[in-house]
């Protein structure tokens, strides 16, 4: 989690130095914060909270519309309490499932010129990269047979959201968005919602 938030601050302060040298019509995003599982069970009750960072580059092709490419990381931890066949296995560590994203997604914001506040919603697609890490500890039965189900797999995704954007300088502005995240897997689709706070550079 602190390397997380370290890459995150690190991608931010990467943000600002690039959006100093980048005109209009082009915007810098970098966010992130927590990663909710929601379906199917077996993701839902299986792991943790995740988390997640992200940095976009947004192009401006109406005054309230902007097309937004962006990267994403989103890792979440097993939750081995959860399953009564591994919750006896203390020492077992790893299974970490991670999930690099690569996107684009359209971008509506609403006009509302007396205020600060400017709401906006979106939706898009892309491509996210599948891997997990490899189980340690335990007996080398249990290990090995984890290990052998583990799939690395890339496999396409959409999201759709919305948040609101305060304005807090001429060059800058904080943002707030929550969204659904849908990546198609072989079975059941893994779907998720992302709490995202962050910056946007103009």
């Amino acid at each position: 989690m602190k390397r997380l938030f370290l890459a995150l601050i690190v991608l931010i302060a990467f943000a600002a130095t690039v959006s100093a040298g980048v005109p209009q019509p082009f915007s810098v995003y970098a966010g992130g914060a927590i990663s909710l599982p929601q379906s199917p069970d077996a993701f839902k009750d299986g792991f943790k909270t995740g988390y997640h960072g992200s940095v976009g580059v947004g192009y401006k092709f109406m005054p309230a519309f902007q097309v937004v490419g962006k990267v994403e990381y989103h890792t979440f931890n097993i939750d081995w309490d959860s399953d009564p066949l591994l919750a006896g296995y203390t020492d077992l560590e790893g299974g970490t499932s991670k999930f690099w994203m690569f996107g684009c997604d359209g971008r509506y914001s609403f006009n509302m010129p007396a205020s600060p506040v400017k709401p906006f919603v979106f939706g898009g697609v892309g491509m996210a990269a599948i891997s997990q890490s490899t189980f340690t500890g335990g007996t080398t039965l249990i290990t090995s047979t984890l290990n052998e189900a583990r799939q690395d797999a890339s496999k396409f995704y959409f999201n759709v959201g919305g948040g609101v954007d305060l304005k807090t300088g001429p060059a800058w502005s904080l943002f707030a968005q929550l969204r659904w995240v849908s990546v198609a897997t072989d079975n059941d689709s893994w779907n998720w919602v992302p709490l995202t706070l962050g910056v946007k550079f103009f």
